[in-house]
């Protein structure tokens, strides 16, 4: 009876099921792609993080990124400008600790990891002849890669990783103006700023002294904005579930004014209160079931859609798609149990006047 109640309202079945599929969707897409986003931030070790700092300083070398490596509250150094680009490859240089960090092998003078992606034919262990400053040259490929961070692959190039050691030689750059200082989560990175300090202007002797350039701080208060923007997000989601909802609630509302001889008639007939309001209520239920289903799926592909143009790849987790649906299914259930109830509460000559 609920069925047939849905299919002779259909009209006014639609907005709530498009408000329901929207909200969902919505709802779907602000989770997985804020997840994937923050993953990413997590991988990339030149990205915005939650415990590094940035000194500065106009002959920042070798030497330094040492000395710093050796303190055992330091887990790794890198310098942002140790990078080039030449014709349509972009060349980065990283440290040993740094290479670690991003999981890939300790590299020799001359070897290189390449990005899969871009390197299509490139083997382990192939010899490989790329354009440099001072001609052409060739590497042994150790590794390949592939890059997820969007902050890289924004940017021009054909990515080539190799260590600092052959990154100098190369290309004959040994000073820097920056270097990023990361420290192990469970470490208060601002504590140790002065000993950094100390250790990297005390052979300095006054001259072109090293300093900080930003905190951790600095990186809080952007994790602080990341978290107002993902809660924006989610705020507007959940409006469009209860837009949804209010739908629902007006689907109902519509269902009983119209059709309220049969509830007069089923109520003379021995229908009992109870059962006439799970009728509404199925009928509610199945828009929103419908709806919500409809939601996460669309909500998934949307997900891989918009992730592939921003280069974010969405995080499903699957807690949080059964969370969504619930959360939506639960949001137009109650909404509709108000006119049900109304519904059921209708006396017999009332509901044969509407």
């Amino acid at each position: 009876m609920a069925i047939r109640f849905l299919k002779g309202n259909i009209s006014r079945a639609v907005f709530p099921l498009l408000a329901v599929v929207v909200g969902a969707m919505t709802l779907i897409m602000t989770l997985s792609l804020g997840d994937g986003a923050k993953n990413l931030i997590n991988k990339d070790l030149s990205a915005i993080g939650s415990n590094r700092i940035l000194v500065g300083g106009n002959s920042l070398n070798k030497r330094d990124l040492q000395l710093i490596e050796r303190l055992p509250f330091v887990e790794y150094g890198i310098f942002p400008e140790e990078r080039t680009l030449v014709s349509n490859t972009l060349y980065r240089g990283y440290g040993k600790k740094a290479l670690m960090s991003m999981k890939l092998p300790i590299l020799k003078e001359n070897e290189v990891v390449l990005d899969k992606n871009q390197f299509l034919d490139a083997k382990i262990g192939d010899i490989i002849e790329l354009e440099t400053d001072y001609g052409k040259r060739k590497f042994t490929i150790r590794d390949l890669y592939q890059e997820e961070s969007p902050f890289e692959t924004m940017k021009r190039g054909d990515r080539v990783i190799m260590s600092d050691e052959t990154f100098e030689r190369v290309f004959g750059r040994r000073n820097y103006n920056s270097l990023v200082i990361s420290f192990p989560q469970d470490e208060d990175g601002e504590e140790y700023i002065p000993i950094l300090l100390r250790e990297l202007n005390r052979s300095r002797f006054g001259y072109n002294q090293v300093r900080v350039l930003e905190t951790p701080d600095i990186y809080k208060k952007v994790e602080r904005i990341k978290g107002f923007v993902s809660e924006s997000l989610f705020i507007l989601s959940f409006i469009s579930l209860v837009v949804g909802g209010v739908g629902v609630l007006n689907l109902i509302a519509a269902s009983v004014r119209e059709r309220g001889s049969y509830i007069g008639i089923l109520r003379t007939m021995g229908m009992d209160k109870r059962s006439l309001v799970e009728i509404f209520l199925i009928e509610a239920f199945i828009v929103i079931t419908v709806g919500a289903i409809a939601g996460v799926i669309l909500g998934i592909v949307m997900s891989w859609l918009v992730g592939s143009i921003l280069r974010i790849p969405p995080y499903f987790n699957f807690i949080k798609l059964v969370g969504a649906l619930l959360l939506t299914m639960g949001v137009g259930l109650f909404f509709g149990v108000f006119p049900a109830k109304k519904a059921g509460d209708l006396e017999i000559v009332e509901a044969l006047k509407i």
